[in-house]
């Protein structure tokens, strides 16, 4: 466990809805990023409190939906599938240029 994150490569599992906003299978994409595998209790989309495990930074404006997931190669060498808990929007101070996205799974 890292409290300051590894610098890793993750798999973005982009979901591909049907019409009905169903999830018919995934899109994987592969991304840079920084995980911080971490506990601790974070507000989900409806408000609750919910507890993530870790944290994923990605740098840059990001395409990510709640429906996605992350699949992600700790120093142990287990794969690990991170479902979206959260996800955070930080932008340059004054700004609406995207500075990076955190997503809490």
């Amino acid at each position: 466990m890292s409290l300051f994150g590894y610098p890793a490569t993750v798999i973005h599992q982009q979901a591909v809805l049907d019409d009905w906003n169903r999830v018919t299978g995934y899109t994987p994409e592969n991304k840079k990023a920084k995980v911080i595998e971490e506990q601790k209790i974070v507000k989900n989309a409806n408000g609750e409190d919910v507890q993530s495990i870790a944290e994923i930074h990605l740098e840059g404006p990001q395409q990510i939906d709640t429906k996605d997931y992350f699949n992600y190669v700790n120093a142990l060498g287990e794969t690990v599938a991170y479902y979206i808990k959260h996800i955070e929007v930080k932008k340059q101070l004054g700004t609406d240029d995207i500075k990076k996205v955190i997503v809490y799974g």
